[in-house]
């Protein structure tokens, strides 16, 4: 009888620690996943990601950021500079975003949503991702003690790369940008 209440009481107040899952997907899977927890998100995302293009993921956090939930983006300089980065997307719709200044390059493919699951592995958040690479992603939902090391190490790398850094860079791509269009017309 005892052992029965016990059982009830955790199902009752600790339903995450009976449903954690560890899930591994490939290109298409990975991206309807990763789309389906950003969307299930409500407090927080936190992205940190060496190349970022892919329409509906950039969707997505767009989505969230307009329905409140706190998105955060850290990014490759490299990557955020080619023509295809979706950045700007986002940039323009005021989602924080920081690009990687403190090593050579950033080659994280991490997300942590709402501090309970975490994905990774080698998928960019990128059109070739999903329809021209061979590509792995980890999904852990309801992992919370797995996602806190991933979420202090993003949180040592947002601060690593300084918002006032990024903005510089940012103008300076701006810039550029805006000064290509021109020469073009």
């Amino acid at each position: 009888m005892l052992k029965r209440f016990f059982l009830l009481f955790f199902i009752i107040f600790f339903p995450f620690s009976l449903h954690a899952e560890g899930i591994v997907l490939h290109e298409e899977d990975c991206e309807k996943k990763l789309v389906e927890l950003i969307e299930k998100s409500k407090d927080y995302i936190d992205v940190s990601v060496y190349s970022i293009n892919n329409k509906q993921l950039v969707d997505a956090l767009i989505a969230a950021h307009r329905r409140g939930v706190k998105v955060r983006v850290l990014t490759d300089k490299v990557q955020a500079a080619g023509k295809s980065s979706r950045i700007w997307d986002m940039i323009a719709e005021k989602i924080p975003l920081r690009v990687h200044s403190h090593k050579r390059i950033m080659h994280t493919k991490v997300a942590i949503y709402d501090g309970l699951s975490v994905s990774s592995g080698s998928f960019n958040w990128t059109e070739p991702a999903v329809h021209k690479n061979e590509e792995v992603c980890d999904i852990f939902i309801n992992e919370p003690q797995y996602v806190s090391q991933h979420q202090k190490l993003f949180d040592q790398r947002w601060a690593d790369n300084s918002q006032e850094k990024s903005d510089k860079w940012l103008v300076q791509k701006q810039q550029e940008r805006n000064a290509g269009r021109k020469t073009i017309k």
